[in-house]
């Protein structure tokens, strides 16, 4: 039933999830923007949240392989907000926050030294820019007009074609990150779902080992069935531009239906000194290596400054995370979670935690960051969820329970008359043997 064909019974499922999944955004409000920006003051920062999304996604364009046992997709995501989940909230919520095209074009001219500087500088000046600005959570995520990016496009080109704009996921509403080949169990149930290329390509260009640069696993929401305690679960996650994984931590119930949970352990986000398999990640060279839990996006994100890492920097760089006043890690609600029916591999429960930060330091000789800290700032941190309903619940309950159930009643009343018989026939056997030693007699 779970091999994915032009006629299978999953393949609806599959075009578009039937369970809803949110993104829950909670934005860090920067309280003393101008003593970090004038006395290089430590960051005083709040969260503010859940702004909560239904996020919507569709697959298309299907090209199947069936010599390969493969399908190549599309899929867009796009987001609504969803005011019920977001209590007390508004998108029109003012919040301050770290100045990311400031800092992404002061660390391109950087290396490019003093009379480009001062020219920078000039620009900074007129067109108003500080290192702190005040926007409304709709335009921080979704986009905002930027003079001067649409000043600089004029001599340095526009090359994410962002017209002008920009938000921190823009323009990701309504859009798709590129066409998806994933096994359909045609072949074989093994790599049900695995991913095998994504933009065309089996193996990234990102890192700077192969190693890093492999596309492993799947999305996520499907896993090969006859998950084990000892199994290791893969998802490559594009917005990562790498692939991560997941191992076994607990036994949990869903709904009333059994699920082995994952989390990544530590050693996938270990610091490279301690966990050398995670030294390909460090950019541009081994010598740039960020702390634990924190991953430079710039190969992949056009050079821009942008660190992922763990929310409130859980189980991360305790030194980054000493530079901080107002986050406070938490296992509960900080880590990335997968609730897998270990008998189909369906994910029942997903949690996908992921922080946005800027590094803040004094670029060159720009006066605008004279006085500013050394700090990994964190500017949001986002939940991707879904979780499988009560209906869909005991529909999955049905499919893998009660089969099972069957077959052991069924078993046991099969064992049991079959021990019935063994007795009847050794009864009848001794009277056999009794009555003819009556007859010898």
């Amino acid at each position: 039933m779970l091999v994915l064909k032009e006629d299978s019974s999953t393949l609806d499922a599959f075009l578009i999830p039937p369970v809803p999944i949110y993104m829950q955004f909670y934005l860090f409000n920067v309280t003393n923007p101008e003593e970090i920006r004038f006395k290089g003051a430590k960051p005083i920062i709040r969260e503010v949240g859940p702004y909560t999304y239904d996020e919507h996604r569709e697959k298309y364009d299907l090209q199947w392989d069936h010599t390969e046992g493969t399908v190549t997709y599309y899929q867009n995501k796009s987001f609504v907000f969803n005011q019920e989940m977001s209590p007390g909230h508004s998108e029109d919520d003012p919040v301050t926050t770290i100045n990311a095209v400031m800092v992404s074009i002061a660390s391109k001219v950087e290396p490019l030294g003093p009379v480009v500087e001062a020219l920078v500088e000039f620009a900074f000046l007129r067109f108003s820019e500080t290192i702190f600005i005040t926007k409304t959570v709709k335009e921080l995520l979704w986009g905002y007009d930027e003079p001067l990016m649409t000043e600089l496009s004029k001599y340095v080109g526009d090359p994410t074609n962002n017209k002008g704009k920009f938000g921190f996921f823009y323009p990701v509403n309504n859009t798709n990150d590129g066409n998806y080949t994933v096994k359909t169990g045609e072949k074989g149930l093994g790599d049900y779902l695995h991913i095998t290329q994504w933009k065309g390509l089996d193996i990234l260009d990102y890192w700077s080992t192969d190693y890093c640069n492999m596309i492993n696993g799947s999305d996520g929401s499907q896993y090969p069935p006859r998950i084990s305690h000892d199994s290791v679960l893969e998802i490559y996650t594009s917005e990562m531009c790498r692939s991560l994984y997941l191992t076994y931590e607990k036994d949990v119930w869903w709904d009333g239906v059994h699920t082995y949970r994952f989390i990544p352990p530590k050693a996938m986000l270990e610091d490279p000194m301690i966990n050398p398999d995670n030294m390909c990640y460090c950019y541009p060279g081994p010598d740039d290596c960020l702390g634990a839990g924190m991953l430079n996006m710039a190969p992949c994100a056009h050079g821009a400054p942008v660190i992922m890492s763990t929310p409130h920097f859980y189980q991360g760089d305790e030194v980054e995370l000493a530079k901080l006043d107002g986050l406070n890690p938490q296992k509960s609600q900080h880590e990335t979670i997968l609730d897998v029916e270990p008998k189909t591999g369906v994910t029942m429960h997903a949690e996908k935690k992921i922080q946005i930060n800027v590094p803040l330091r004094p670029y060159g000789n720009l006066p605008s960051f004279k006085n500013v800290p050394e700090v990994i700032f964190p500017v949001l941190w986002v939940n991707e969820s879904a979780a499988i309903d009560s209906a869909l619940a005991k529909d999955v309950n049905k499919a893998t329970f009660l089969p099972f159930l069957i077959v052991d009643i069924v078993f046991g009343a099969l064992l049991v008359l079959g021990i019935v018989l063994l007795v009847i026939a050794g009864i009848k056997f001794r009277r056999i043997r009794r009555n003819r030693g009556q007859h010898k007699l």
